[in-house]
């Protein structure tokens, strides 16, 4: 199809905030992405996320499509609590780039709902009408669909499974016995440092499961223990919702064995589970592709984007 005279392109631009890196792509209003980078967050101070995110702001972008971590009123853009990005905490993201840029149409939602989202339009979920959605990332973030739509719950703060109980709380620091400080790559990352004696940043966790596949007994033991947290995680919500899908989304579905791994000890653990685990189809650009859908179906119609 040939541009006519003077016409422009014009996109959205997609920005996934994370714990560690801040992804942004330019998608065409069609929801097709033209161009992405990724950009590592050395620290997770807010004005530095904001800033990248206005150096990205160009003459042919009219709309900005926002999946932020923690929770979030996807109708006025504040956000209650930021997650990761502390700095968030009691931030309006709307009011803030409204500022800068008065003509931008601005959209917002939680991070893991971006992931659902972006499942139900354009993944394997597009026939479903429930299932549920779990990210494991520097923490255990969640989605949860129901009847055909998105379940925010009061005050935006559904599908926060991190946030669940893994154990009996036996102190006074209750935040120690969630499934956010048991059952996540990063904890095990930390363990595997200290027990080795090498500093954290110098562990991955491509590192730990390269170990656990060689036998080692640190390894062995902290991945035994990742797969029984998130086993009981999945269970927990399975006994809740029944739903008939599971999809895991994070960098630690990169593992081609992942999957079967953590089938076999949900089902060591219960035989009588019977839910379909799948990994998400978008792996990192999830969230973006979410975003943008959340984008367009707030806007109606496409010339509103």
């Amino acid at each position: 199809m040939k541009k006519k005279v003077g016409y422009t392109m014009k996109f959205v631009l997609a920005c996934d905030i994370g714990g560690t890196d801040l992804k942004m792509g330019k998608f065409s209003l069609s929801g097709d992405l033209v161009e992405s980078v990724k950009i590592p967050l050395a620290n997770r101070k807010g004005q530095t996320i904001l800033t990248q995110i206005e150096s990205r702001m160009d003459s042919d972008v009219v709309g900005l499509a926002l999946s932020i971590p923690g929770f979030i009123n996807p109708n006025t853009g504040f956000i209650e609590m930021g997650g990761a990005i502390e700095d968030f905490n009691g931030f309006n993201i709307f009011a803030y780039f409204k500022e800068q840029f008065p003509d931008l149409a601005i959209s917002a939602e939680n991070d893991a709902n971006c992931v659902a989202l972006a499942e139900k339009w354009k993944g394997s979920a597009k026939e479903e009408i429930d299932f549920l959605c779990l990210t494991i990332g520097t923490g255990i973030g969640g989605a949860i669909y129901l009847n055909d739509a998105l379940y925010r719950g009061r005050r935006n703060q559904s599908g926060e499974f991190g946030h669940m109980f893994s154990e009996h709380v036996t102190s006074d620091s209750a935040e120690n016995h969630k499934f956010n400080k048991t059952a996540t790559l990063a904890v095990i990352r930390q363990k595997y440092a200290e027990c080795m004696n090498i500093p954290f940043q110098n562990v991955s966790g491509e590192q730990i499961f390269e170990a656990y596949d060689q036998g080692e007994e640190v390894a062995s033991l902290l991945v035994s223990d990742l797969y029984s947290g998130l086993a009981m995680n999945i269970l927990n919500l399975y006994y809740v919702f029944a739903p008939p899908t599971f999809y895991i989304g994070g960098g630690i579905t990169s593992r081609k064995t992942f999957i079967n791994e953590l089938k076999q000890r949900i089902l060591e653990i219960d035989p009588a589970f019977c839910a379909v685990i799948r990994s998400t189809s978008f792996g990192n650009q999830s969230g973006m592709i979410g975003a943008v859908y959340h984008h367009i179906a707030s806007r109606k119609t496409l010339e509103l984007i």
